[in-house]
């Protein structure tokens, strides 16, 4: 009887160790079977706990899974674009971020360099403008991209310069320096490559003949020029600017000699050498010039001006000088000493002389 209680006793402990706990483990839902909604799933009842470290079994930083970063992100390499050292489509060139460069050959914009770009070329282009691109004197010339005829360039262009610094000097020339406007660092003297009678339109008539010979050499300052030439009612001496401004600026010929140091050394001293080149660089020697001029810069007290120089009758005269001789002229010194260069003789109005311009 006492073994049978005994194994009765072992039983109901077995039978207590086996039963399920309540509170313990799933909700009772889950203990007897029934399932969760697929659509929205089971509604937690409090958050995950959050430790800032990625579940070992989370592939989402891998790139291999939707939502994950793409693999050039993870692995550091350049996605695909200019500057990656590839021709990719779209593109015409692509020498890298450290050769596309704005003075190579591949532009950074992965476009070939060419002429009108706005770009030079290094070793390729001396200049590019862009749309600026001209072949005007100083432009940039299209298609070439290479300088056109300048200033400095060593070469005297017609029409736009006067004379070009990067031309070399005789060291022994009398010539004053080139200024880097290429002028010379004086005003223009000339001898007219033109003759006239003495109906020259009177004194502002002389002047507008100057001009339009020097429009053909210096159409920049083409309106400045002025003959020197007197009637009864103007003479070079108010008519001509001079005084202190330019005490330093001499009077040259087209060559650059000096003819004098100023205005007021012309009257004082005379010309160093006779006016004898014109507006076309043609070196004359004893021509008449219409001058009616002392050597003062002022109107011959008579009238012998050729009517205000509006007629050419052959019994009326006009007073003319003589523009210069040769260096070995027996009566160079005679010229000089009774300055025949503005009042040489008289001179019928019907015949023809010259005028002397002078840039103003």
């Amino acid at each position: 009887m006492r073994r049978s209680r005994s194994l009765m006793h072992l039983v109901l402990v077995l039978l207590v160790a086996c039963a399920p706990e309540e509170g313990i483990g799933a909700p009772f839902a889950a203990s007897t079977g029934a399932e969760s909604d697929p659509t929205t799933g089971p509604t937690p009842t409090t958050a995950p706990p959050t430790t800032g470290d990625p579940s070992p079994a989370d592939d989402s930083s891998s790139g291999d899974e939707p939502g994950g970063t793409s693999g050039a992100a993870s692995t550091g390499e350049a996605a695909p674009g200019c500057g990656d050292g590839v021709i990719d489509p779209g593109e015409a060139c692509d020498d890298s971020f450290a050769g596309n460069r704005e003075d190579a050959a591949c532009l950074p914009t992965c476009v070939l360099a060419a002429c009108g770009d706005g770009y030079v070329h290094a070793g390729v282009e001396d200049c590019d403008l862009g749309a600026g691109n001209s072949n005007a004197y100083g432009g940039c010339a299209p298609g070439t991209c290479l300088w056109g005829p300048r200033c400095g360039d060593g070469q005297v262009d017609p029409g736009d310069e006067l004379c070009d610094p990067g031309v070399a000097v005789d060291p022994e020339s009398e010539a004053v320096p080139c200024a880097a406007t290429c002028r010379f660092a004086g005003r223009i003297v000339f001898l007219s490559s033109q003759t006239y009678t003495g109906d020259l339109g009177g004194v502002s008539g002389a002047d507008l003949k100057c001009q339009a010979l020097a429009k053909a050499f210096d159409p920049g300052r083409a309106h400045t020029y002025r003959a020197w030439i007197s009637d009864s009612v103007s003479e070079p001496a108010t008519t001509f600017a001079h005084g202190a401004m330019f005490t330093a600026t001499p009077y040259v010929l087209r060559s650059g000699v000096e003819v004098a140091a100023s205005f007021e050394d012309l009257i004082l001293h005379g010309p160093k050498v006779g006016i004898t080149l014109t507006d076309t660089l043609e070196t004359l020697f004893d021509r008449r010039v219409w001058t009616h001029t002392t050597h003062a810069g002022v109107a011959v007290p008579d009238d012998h001006h050729c009517t205000q120089w509006s007629s050419k009758l052959f019994n009326l005269k006009g007073v003319v000088g003589s523009n210069g001789l040769p260096p070995d002229s027996p009566d160079l010194q005679t010229w000089t000493d009774e300055r025949w260069w503005t009042r040489y003789e008289e001179r019928n109005c019907n015949l023809f002389a010259r005028l002397y311009c002078f840039e103003n």
